[in-house]
């Protein structure tokens, strides 16, 4: 297991939604402020139910002090054995009793405590002050609270009276009152899990939206927008991720409209460090290809501007999709000449045989569709093809205002003149190229001719490019008819 990777594996891509979390926690914080106000309640409520139960205790236990008071001085035993006997009668008074200031039980009835919990008086003080004495009948089957209070005449104790009650009656009452506040206090809970889950999807849903138009963003949708319309935090992330899609929109159309301009893999990495992107070059191996229009001159003297546009247009686009099938690279339109590039700006060390081979795929290319053409009666036009390889120099070039990628030395310049020398149909490759890998095997070679080029001292060794080898033609076939009908298609 990875160090600090503690969650099972079962548990890993679990992950619970945040309106869930925000409702959990409000619920947590709800119930701990309930549970807490109710143990307050109830810990109020008790304190209350404890000083009435005293009130009422001591109230009686006075009545009956004052209601022995003539009895005691009076000696009446049977008096105060009615007087008590009477009292117990109540369902509420357990025992009562009237004792003696030197501690001498004068008349009891019912539950009286043991003499050893009764109040003595304390030295220096002249007798019994009120009192409280909590105890459990014999067995422990009653829980007990006996209230005391003192006879007086005049300023004599002449004894006090007790009065005893059960607790069962505090018990009940602070039950009740403890179910009440459960009950509430639980209302309220559930409420609040409800109210608070709720409120947790409705905080979460704009956030999933938010999620949702980030996976539309990420597919590449980037005309999705969000329709809520909020006046909070999130409103503002919202109109915030509509502005970021607009703003991504436009990025991907100007990407787009680069990529036509700057070929495609050249955008890409000029794009991805945009910042590094400066004047300057580096020397690669490659290839490279003109392809010309022959007669170009003439034609455009038989047709309208608009019209040789509309036909360089419909050329220009099939050796655009054609170089883009066999590895090659548009580096320009130049009027009537085309410029493929292979080996830049990604390697390739079977440039040499690429550039021989869609050469000859363009031939064949262009003879099919000038059959097309003539059939509808439109105006074909033929290519002569040159293709060199060797050193070049390979990056942007220009000035800092204005920059072009492209490749630049004697490799390029040759390539250049040899599509000047091919008629028209013709591919004309230096000597070099023969020499490079799969060429030689691949590539059926036609007439060799040594031709003096502009730029050059000596003649240069070209060869005749017929065709590719027979194991080779049926797959080339099958590209020449994709790219014909998905331009028809398109």
């Amino acid at each position: 297991m990875a160090s600090g990777n503690f969650m099972p594996k079962g548990w890993r891509g679990f992950r619970i939604p945040i309106g869930y979390r925000l409702a959990i926690a409000i619920t947590l914080l709800l119930m701990s402020a309930m549970v807490l106000l109710g143990m307050l309640l109830i810990d109020r409520q008790s304190a209350l139910l404890r000083a009435d139960i005293g009130r009422f205790g001591h109230t009686v236990a006075s009545q009956v002090a004052d209601s022995a008071k003539e009895l005691v001085l009076a000696k009446d035993e049977l008096g105060l054995k009615v007087l008590v006997s009477n009292l117990t009668r109540n369902e509420n008074i357990d025992g009562t009793a009237v004792i003696a200031a030197d501690g001498e039980i004068l008349a009891r009835s019912g539950l009286v405590p043991p003499s050893g919990l009764l109040p003595r008086p304390k030295e220096g003080e002249p007798g019994i002050v009120p009192a409280e004495v909590e105890w459990r009948s014999p067995g422990g089957a009653k829980h007990l609270i006996s209230f005391i209070s003192p006879i007086h005449f005049q300023d004599v104790v002449l004894g006090y009276s007790l009065t005893t009650f059960s607790r069962q009656m505090l018990v009940q009452s602070l039950q009740e009152s403890v179910r009440l506040v459960v009950t509430i206090t639980l209302a309220m809970i559930a409420l609040g899990i409800v109210g608070a889950f709720l409120l947790g999807r409705r905080i979460a849903r704009p956030i999933h939206e938010l999620i949702r138009a980030s996976r539309e963003i990420q597919t590449g949708n980037y005309d999705y927008r969000i329709t809520e319309r909020r006046g909070d935090e999130l409103g503002q992330l919202m109109n915030a991720f509509n502005e970021m899609a607009a703003g991504l929109r436009k990025k991907v159309q100007v990407e787009q409209a680069f990529s036509r301009f700057v070929p495609e893999n050249v955008a890409k990495q000029m794009l991805s460090n945009i910042e590094q992107v400066k004047l300057g070059g580096e020397t690669v191996e490659a290839s490279v290809l003109f392809a010309d229009i022959v007669g170009y001159t003439s034609l455009s003297e038989k047709l309208s501007a608009s019209e040789v546009a509309e036909l360089l247009n419909e050329y220009f686009s099939y050796i655009a999709d054609a170089a883009k099938l066999c590895g090659g690279t548009l580096d320009k339109y130049m009027g009537d000449c085309a410029m493929i590039l292979f080996g830049v700006p990604e390697p390739d060390p079977k440039h040499a045989f690429h550039a021989i081979y869609f050469a000859v795929l363009l031939k064949n290319l262009i003879e099919r569709l000038n059959t097309q053409r003539l059939w509808m009666g439109k105006i074909p036009l033929q290519f002569s093809i040159g293709v060199n390889c060797g050193s070049m120099v390979a990056g942007t070039m220009g000035s800092k205002s204005r920059m072009q990628y492209t490749v630049l030395g004697d490799a390029v310049n040759l390539a250049s003149r040899l599509s000047s020398v091919a008629e028209a149909g013709e591919i004309i490759v230096s000597g070099e190229m023969l020499q490079q890998p799969m060429v030689s095997d691949y590539v059926e070679i036609g007439g060799y001719q040594s031709v003096s080029v502009r730029g050059k001292d000596k003649p240069v060794a070209t060869y005749r490019v017929d065709d590719v080898v027979v194991a080779l033609r049926p797959h080339m076939y099958e590209q020449i008819d994709t790219l014909l009908s998905r331009r028809l298609a398109g």
